[in-house]
């Protein structure tokens, strides 16, 4: 059994896609045949298990998850509170707000920790790292 601590980011992702399904009016077996759809096959309770946070996703899930929503996969694994200063936690990591979470899931900051503290020389090699080659690379 995992601890707590680890739970964190199943948790966010689980709070997610019961947001996003029913803020998009789709009962669970629409999302089950919408991941069937897409060659992802997942049962009714495999899908409510997931939004109470009592099971987590492979990266596939999480990515055919994105889709079926229209959404980022940063979108799932980021807290969304209202306030987006509200401390919260993902798994292992430091209490951060969702705001620099969201931040550095972007790959625009590279600490949750205190994004003021870092250098500009340290977030551009951070933002090297994190995006692809095309994404930052000037052409010439």
């Amino acid at each position: 059994m995992e601890p707590e601590s680890e739970k964190h980011t199943s948790a966010v992702v689980g709070a997610n896609v019961r947001r996003l399904r029913t803020g998009a009016g789709m009962t669970i077996r629409d999302v089950v045949q919408n991941l069937r759809d897409i060659q992802v096959p997942m049962s009714p309770s495999g899908v409510t298990d997931i939004e109470k946070g009592r099971r987590g996703v492979t990266v596939d899930q999480l990515t055919a998850l994105a889709i079926v929503f229209n959404v980022s996969p940063a979108t799932l694994l980021t807290p969304h509170p209202d306030d987006p200063d509200e401390e919260t936690m993902l798994s292992a990591c430091i209490p951060a707000s969702a705001r620099d979470i969201w931040l550095w899931m972007i790959g625009e900051e590279p600490s949750m920790i205190d994004p003021e503290a870092v250098d500009d020389y340290e977030r551009e090699t951070f933002r090297r790292r994190a995006r692809p080659e095309w994404v930052w690379k000037k052409k010439v």
